[in-house]
């Protein structure tokens, strides 16, 4: 492999322009395909082989109009009631107005169609109703259009004086697209780190350049590939977040590394095929890495988690793939000119080898305190672990101000906060369908009569019987929200007790809903959680083996990654579960931690936290390959490789962090437990902890049986290719046919190496 990437490497340099037109004629065409056909979505949560699965497949079958897109209107006269004749005029006009639009099939109204019946959609006070809108749409097909249509229709009510809101997946509509604003802060925080980590506007840009382009070639794939699976809206913002940062990392360390190599004499096209064979090599592990660890989540059996993992591996190759493929490119057209636009120098009398070389030093004085210090900054982290308690969201944990908590508050006030996650009883009435029809209404009158009886259940709607009369369908709002546990233990009741007696002359009765779902989801999350983490730790562990011919290391950064990974828990546990930091991230209380995040950080951490052993480590390996002494391959080679990992870990956390500006707080708990967690991974555990363990350890690093060394194949990533290596098919190069001066001058901008630029050897 490494040869091949030597030799598209120095084909690169000499053919850029060529290589380039290939990658954009075929960028084109992938983005042009996607351009037409989009992305298809869908939010629902589906849990195979659960009674709320089922329960969404009876209504499916026999109450379509029901499954598709619905939402909620909801009408408020603080001053007044909208049961007066004016305001109830007003109301039936805006929903026969909004009955009338091409893409609405049924609008239930909130009054009572005959005389004495109860009206369950008005609220006692009388101050609030609401109205439920069906369309003939998926959920995931409304848009902020089709929001905007239905307000402009409820016109009669707003001219009325009343005031009109949307609720549910309608809110969730109106709310409209979030924009880009958190990508663009990310790349403008990034594109300073790399200025000052570079030293030139013209090499600060490559590496954004890169990531762009892996971003836009992902999301088409991506959208590309929903065309065969629907996938959750979360999973593109997961995706975009992710390949923005390891998209600039993974570019970083290729263009660093052609600089260091043009630094010690290299021509132009030799450089770029060394950068291309090593550091392209490394990144083509590290992606590997990254996508062993949100491979794992497709084992946990859920939709949810499978489109998350593998859009996010998608968009990690993507990344790869734009970082090993298209920039040798654009760095062969560069070229010298890598330098351009370069800040001022302020030469140093301090040893070029940098204060990583002289922390390494210092660990190297004194292991113990480097490994017991760093152990006791990461407890202080993993700490609010202890208080960690999984959960679901839910509309009232958005920020104030937003159409999905204004509609949540409004209708918990009126009517309870059960109103907002109401749980669905369906019956598949079997072989009882086309039987007795007294017999069938007797039994739906004792479901009512149950149901309404249960502590907990505030009202019973229904039942709704399918035309055929093969299904029935109630809907059950709780006393409680649909994020609290209450709700959760209403649901097990119901399952468990009150249904079973029921279920006579072959009926089967289901409970489900999205809060139903949600919590059959972290119930089956916590069952597959065990299996998942143990094939990820064992699968990285192995491919560490492979790569480091060692035993040691890979255990040794399999325990410090779960340290990382509980670190992010625990930062997540203290911010959002125990609202520490929930003010300054735009939220007002604590917020649930949903039972899937923890489960992805493991994922995507766990990748990363491999990445940046890979870089450290290999910078380690390289030196104690060359000289067997330990303790100083630990110290140079944390001095080599200290400086870019900590430039690419500030890269990465600025990316996330800035993702915690978005409304959404599961993007948020994303942000923050991302971004803190890949800077204490980088900073104190592969800065001082490793470091510190390695120089303790000694030689028992690099233990590794014969049995095993005969049996395990050869990766190597930091091989330099001799002088004289030409890649077949290439004629012979004159080395010094470039024009390009010695190492240490600096030619057309470009930088000396007693400069900020970064080292890798």
């Amino acid at each position: 492999m490494r040869n091949a990437l030597y030799s598209y490497g120095r084909l690169a340099a000499r053919r850029p322009w060529q290589l380039l037109a290939a990658w954009l004629l075929v960028a084109a065409a992938v983005v042009g395909a996607w351009s037409v056909v989009g992305t298809t979505i869908d939010d629902d949560v589906r849990i195979p082989g659960s009674d709320s699965n089922r329960a969404q497949e009876v209504q499916a079958a026999v109450f379509p109009a029901s499954a598709l897109g619905n939402g909620t209107l909801v009408f408020h006269n603080a001053d007044g009631s909208v049961t007066s004749t004016e305001d109830r005029t007003a109301i039936e006009a805006s929903l026969r107005a909004v009955q009338e639009l091409d893409e609405v099939t049924q609008v239930v109204s909130p009054f009572p169609q005959q005389p004495g019946q109860p009206a369950p959609r008005v609220s006692a006070d009388g101050h609030t109703a609401y109205a439920r809108v069906y369309f003939d749409v998926p959920s995931a097909a409304l848009d902020e259009q089709a929001a905007d249509r239905v307000l402009a229709a409820a016109a009669p009510v707003t001219d009325a004086g009343l005031e009109v809101l949307p609720g549910g997946q309608l809110a969730k509509a109106a709310a409209g697209d979030p924009g880009h604003r958190s990508e663009l802060i990310g790349l403008a925080v990034a594109a300073v780190v790399l200025l000052v980590a570079l030293g030139a506007a013209a090499a600060m840009a490559l590496p954004i350049i890169s990531a762009l382009v892996g971003l836009v070639l992902g999301l088409a794939a991506i959208g590309l590939l929903s065309q065969f699976g629907a996938i959750p809206d979360l999973a593109t913002t997961v995706a975009s977040m992710i390949s923005l940062g390891v998209g600039i990392d993974y570019a970083l360390f290729i263009v660093v590394r052609y600089r260091a190599a043009r630094q010690e004499g290299d021509s132009h096209e030799r450089a770029l095929g060394v950068a291309v064979a090593t550091a392209g090599a490394a990144v083509l592990f590290a992606g590997a890495t990254v996508a062993v660890g949100l491979g794992g989540l497709l084992l946990a059996g859920l939709p949810l988690l499978t489109s998350l993992g593998w859009t996010a591996a998608a968009a990690v190759g993507l990344s790869v793939l734009a970082a090993v493929g298209v920039l040798p490119a654009v760095l062969g057209i560069v070229g010298s000119r890598l330098g351009a636009g370069a800040l001022p120098r302020h030469r140093s009398n301090a040893p070029k080898a940098g204060w990583w070389r002289r922390i390494g030093e210092g660990t190297a004085r004194r292991p113990w305190l480097a490994v017991v210090g760093s152990l006791m900054v990461l407890a202080v982290f993993i700490a609010p672990v202890a208080g960690l308690t999984l959960g679901q969201q839910d509309d009232g944990h958005d920020p104030a101000g937003t159409p999905t908590r204004q509609s949540y508050d409004l209708l918990e006030s009126a009517f309870g906060a059960g109103v907002n996650g109401p749980l669905l009883v369906v019956a598949d009435l079997g072989d009882a369908a086309g039987g007795d029809r007294a017999a069938m209404q007797q039994q739906a009158l004792a479901v009512n009569s149950a149901l309404a009886s249960v502590p907990g259940v505030s009202s019973v709607q229904g039942p709704q019987v399918s035309d055929d009369g093969s299904a029935a369908l109630w809907q059950v709002v709780p006393t409680t929200a649909p994020s609290d546990p209450a709700t959760g233990d209403l649901v097990t009741e119901l399952r468990e007790e009150i249904l079973p007696p029921l279920a006579t002359d072959g009926t089967q009765l289901h409970v489900g809903g999205q809060t139903a779902a949600k919590i059959d989801f972290t119930d089956q999350v916590a069952d597959r959680l065990p299996l998942v983490l143990a094939v990820v730790i064992a699968l990285s562990f192995l491919l560490l083996v492979i790569l480091f011919r060692s035993v040691v290391i890979p255990l040794t950064a399999a325990l410090m990654n779960l340290l990382s990974v509980g670190a992010a828990y625990g930062i997540l546990t203290f911010a959002f579960a125990e609202g520490h930091l929930t003010a300054l991230l735009g939220l007002d209380g604590p917020v649930p931690i949903e039972s899937y995040i923890p489960l992805i950080l493991f994922a995507v951490l766990f990748g990363l936290s491999m990445d940046y052993e890979v870089f450290l480590v290999s910078s380690i390996a390289e030196r104690w390959r060359a000289e067997r002494d330990n303790r100083r391959a630990v110290v140079i080679g944390l001095g080599s490789a200290g400086r870019v990992v900590t430039a690419a870990a500030l890269i990465m956390f600025s990316v996330f962090i800035s993702f915690a500006g978005q409304d959404n707080p599961v993007i948020k708990m994303f942000g923050v437990g991302l971004g803190l967690a890949v800077l204490l991974d980088a900073v104190v555990v592969r800065g001082f902890l490793v470091p510190g363990i390695m120089v303790l350890l000694g030689r028992a690093n690099w233990w590794f049986p014969r049995w095993l060394d005969r049996i395990m194949p050869r990766v190597d990533l930091e091989a330099h290719p001799s002088a004289g290596e030409t890649p077949a098919g290439l004629p012979p190069l004159d080395e010094a046919s470039d024009g390009l001066p010695p190492a240490g001058e600096a030619s057309d901008g470009f930088p000396p190496v007693d400069g900020p630029v970064l080292e890798t050897r």
